[in-house]
């Protein structure tokens, strides 16, 4: 009798302790780990192989010398497309673009010698240039033309990219990027909802003075407050002051904010009607 009862005693106990190691192994030591783990420091993160190379194109960049500014910056895209730094080296890239741009002169292909009767309307018809574009590369302030005057009219494909998780629009000439411009104020704030994406069109654009309109054949056109209204609903854009005291004129249904600088350079290169893409 006492011999079954010890028997069943040590029965028991191994039962319980395989029960106690099981319960143990599956949830006891996991959470203890898990404790552990959350308590150690976050593990650090292997270097970026690409930081060497992009140190080069800073320093390049800053010399000032655009021909191989954009040679390293060219290189450092095509070999390093996943790096850190990856945007930081387009916004070079977008300075070098814009003031390349900007510095064109007449010369071949791009350039409109005036008629006799043109005035900038007509030109705009004729070469397909926005009447703004011509304005300002040419230094225009005035509707009226002089016969034999040589224009400046580049033939360009500009469209707008608005990317949504970066919060920022980025300018392309055709299927060259162009220029990345971020926001300053974004519909629905920094943790705006992802939308599907869309496709739209420049639908109109304005441009303000003290309340007054300016039209794009007058050179103060450039330093004015520009709305650009997109067919995107509360995505078109408009200029958000550098002072946070002044007055914001926002679209209808609100948009996008972007700093006066970009907003004056969008307003001059993106022409109505031109392509308009959320991703």
């Amino acid at each position: 009798m006492l011999l079954r009862i010890f028997v069943i005693l040590v029965l028991a106990s191994a039962i319980g302790g395989a029960c106690w190691f099981a319960v143990h192994e599956l949830y006891v030591k996991p959470e203890k780990q898990l404790r552990t783990d959350k308590a150690l420091p976050p593990p650090t993160p292997p270097p970026d192989p690409s930081l060497a190379d992009f140190e080069k194109c800073v320093e390049i960049h800053r010399s000032g010398d655009k021909i191989a500014s954009r040679t390293a910056i060219e290189i450092f895209l095509r070999e390093f497309p996943t790096s850190t730094k990856r945007d930081a080296v387009q916004d070079m890239l977008g300075e070098i673009n814009s003031a390349e741009f900007f510095a064109v002169k007449p010369g071949g292909a791009n350039t409109y010698v005036v008629r006799s009767g043109d005035a900038l309307g007509t030109v705009a018809r004729r070469t397909k240039v926005s009447v703004e574009l011509l304005t300002y590369l040419n230094r225009i302030d005035s509707k009226y033309l002089h016969p034999n005057q040589r224009l400046i009219a580049p033939q360009t494909a500009f469209r707008l990219v608005i990317q949504q998780k970066k919060q920022r629009v980025v300018l392309w000439n055709g299927d060259k990027f162009f220029r990345q411009y971020p926001a300053a104020e974004w519909p629905g704030g920094a943790r705006a909802p992802i939308r599907p994406k869309q496709a739209g069109k420049v639908t109109e654009k304005r441009a303000l003075e003290n309340g007054a309109t300016v039209l794009p054949s007058q050179f103060r056109y450039f330093g004015a407050t520009h709305l650009v209204l997109i067919s995107i609903p509360g995505h078109s854009l408009h200029t958000q002051p550098a002072d946070p005291k002044a007055e914001v004129i926002r679209p209808p249904g609100g948009g996008i904010g972007l700093a006066p600088e970009h907003m004056n350079e969008i307003a001059i290169l993106l022409p109505s009607g031109a392509p308009v893409t959320m991703e």
